[in-house]
């Protein structure tokens, strides 16, 4: 540690000695939790690269991983024995001026993002979910309540500051290294640390409905035939979530319809009607919201006694087919008679899709350019002991949904980072697709060693 602080590093140092090591190695879920040698809190951009040199001084060289919000479910951002760098300190929040965009430190929450930029009366496009960290979710697509109307979170980025393998502190845009702000742009966490992130903003488009219509899962056909009467007729001000759920006191099966809706483009009423006249709910709860913040919050309910564990996996979609989401219902319906997994969820979200396929494939590192919802499967548990079952039933479960997308559609599409479960169970090819060679080029510009090999490891091309 002594070391570190010689290099002139002056953010804190965390071993497993130091009294807050635990909670500085504490994550959400508790799979993720890992047992790094050291953890180092930057107070600046110009501490990453000591804390890099350090870590590479090592014999042998520490392995180094990156904490932004930290909640991703596959342990990238810890590390057994290695260094974590936790950018936590780096969260400081500014619009500009002219309130077109917004500066946002990479250990930033979403929580923090829009609790300054409500105040300003205006919003990034960024995540629907107030714990997430802004540069996990940006850097792996970022699919948002706002991407009816302007796109992916990715597409709305107008620069990056971020700290190389080398050391060198760039600031990336269109005109400046832009090489390497094609990469970061779905590239999720191989080229860099991103320390700061400056966002395209909108106006807060409010008022806005959030809420829930429950009903049992006997309702499922008659849900879906609403569900399908609301994609006729869909408005990008609109975006809905379908959650299969076991919900309190009974714990039977549940089905969820979760909007976010924006009044002063479409009435509230309307877009509910078919869900209310196709279906019979059990019961309803809606609320008007003036805030971005109180819109991310919109779900904490569901996340009240929370098992701590959870895996993630997930597909893209062209279509809602009823069959295939019959066999994922009755799947789950399964999966979840085992008290140990009830509280284990299905997500199906159902954006509008035309202004994400505006983009091309090869505009940037994320490749999902072609017109899709997508499939989540969480596998939450509280046992370690449980970790080899939930794992493989949410492998199985994303995998039939990707299998009958190549069936009902004959093309496959890739599964965004934050959707797939684990490097062991997708290749780097599901994740880039056909963006994966430059990616490898790129990867070999910017970092030929691999310093950054926690997650999908691109395998830089040495060849050129």
């Amino acid at each position: 540690m002594s070391d570190l602080y010689s290099l002139g590093f002056k953010g804190q140092v965390f071993t497993p000695s130091s009294p807050e090591y635990d909670s500085a190695r504490d994550r959400y879920p508790k799979n993720a939790v890992l047992k790094p040698s050291y953890i180092v809190q930057p107070t600046s951009a110009q501490d990453v690269p000591l804390a890099i040199k350090f870590a590479l001084s090592q014999n042998p060289p520490l392995e180094v991983a990156i904490k932004g919000g930290g909640a991703n479910p596959y342990p990238a951002s810890s590390s057994d024995g290695g260094l974590v760098i936790d950018l936590g300190n780096l969260k400081a929040v500014k619009v500009a001026d002219d309130k077109q965009s917004v500066s946002v430190g990479g250990g930033a929450l979403w929580s923090d993002v829009y609790t300054e930029t409500d105040k300003h009366g205006v919003v990034p496009v960024g995540g629907t979910v107030h714990f997430l960290g802004v540069g996990g979710v940006i850097l792996a697509g970022g699919y948002s309540h706002l991407s009816g109307r302007h796109g992916l979170a990715v597409d709305n980025v107008l620069q990056a500051t971020v700290v190389l393998a080398d050391g060198r502190v760039v600031i990336t845009n269109e005109t400046e290294e832009p090489d390497l702000f094609w990469a970061i742009r779905g590239g999720v966490n191989q080229f860099g640390v991103v320390t700061e992130l400056v966002l395209k903003t909108y106006p807060l488009p409010g008022p806005m409905t959030t809420g829930a219509l429950v009903y049992p899962g006997t309702e499922l056909q008659n849900v879906l035939a609403a569900w399908h009467n609301h994609l006729d007729n869909h408005h990008p001000s609109t975006k809905m979530m379908l959650v299969c759920a076991r919900t309190p006191p009974d714990f039977r099966p549940s089905l969820l319809v979760l909007p976010y809706i924006e009044n002063n483009a479409t009435l509230p009423d309307s877009v509910l009607a078919p869900f209310r006249e196709l279906a019979q709910p059990s019961f309803e709860s809606f609320t008007t919201v003036n805030s971005f913040l109180a819109v991310s919050h919109a779900g904490d309910q569901t996340l009240i006694d929370a098992p701590p564990r959870l895996h993630i996996s997930g597909a893209l979609i062209s279509d809602l087919w009823d069959d295939v989401f019959s066999q994922a219902f009755d799947s789950w319906t399964q999966f979840t008679e085992d008290e140990a997994f009830r509280g284990s969820v299905l997500l199906w979200e159902f954006p509008h899709r035309d202004k994400v396929a505006e983009k091309k494939v090869e505009d940037m590192a994320f490749a999902a350019r072609e017109k899709h919802y997508f499939f989540v499967v969480n596998a939450r548990y509280t046992l370690a002991t449980e970790e080899v079952k939930a794992v493989e039933w949410a492998s199985d479960l994303a995998g039939l949904v990707r299998k009958a997308q190549v069936e009902k559609t004959g093309k496959s599409l890739i599964t965004p980072a934050s959707f797939a479960l684990n490097p062991q169970t997708m290749m780097p090819e599901g994740i880039w697709g056909s963006n994966l060679p430059r990616l490898r080029e790129l990867k070999a510009k910017y970092d030929p060693q691999k310093v950054w090999s926690k997650g999908w490891v691109i395998e830089p091309d040495l060849r050129l």
